[in-house]
């Protein structure tokens, strides 16, 4: 191959990986955007059908869903617990049709006025420009 077809094929391969990693923090931005405005409705149409949301290291709201409406509804659900959250985004690293997001977050459980600082991972994957699977590993800090 010579070099001006190498350097074509090198561009094409740069330019599409750019505009896939785009479309999945498009998606996630939405998504995030979603729940910060308390629109989970808006939330349930970033996710597959068969979307699975697993929180593992965060106490009251550790657990497991499937589909779309258990997923929205444990999200519903689980962000009514909390308060004052502020969550920071630390680093963000992509790789094929998955993101990691890892994130200091601080806020109150509302049931016990307990005010909680964690770590957390939040492991998104992707399946035709929507989340497939979202796991999030917390740890207090």
């Amino acid at each position: 191959m010579d070099s001006n077809s190498a350097n074509a094929l090198l561009q094409k391969v740069r330019t599409r990986a750019t505009e896939e990693a785009s479309d999945l923090h498009a998606v996630l931005h939405a998504a995030y955007d979603a729940v910060v405005q308390g629109n989970f409705d808006a939330f349930g149409e970033s996710l597959t059908d068969d979307v699975e949301l697993s929180i593992c290291g965060f106490g009251p709201i550790d657990g497991t869903w499937h589909g779309r409406q258990a997923v929205v509804a444990a999200a519903r659900a689980n962000y009514a617990q909390i308060s004052q959250q502020q969550p920071q985004i630390e680093a963000m690293i992509r790789q094929g049709d998955s993101l990691a997001v890892l994130l200091l977050e601080s806020g109150v459980f509302k049931a016990t006025g307990e005010a909680y600082s964690v770590r957390a991972v939040q492991w998104f994957t992707f399946e035709n420009r929507k989340i497939k699977k979202i796991d999030e590993v917390v740890a207090s800090i």
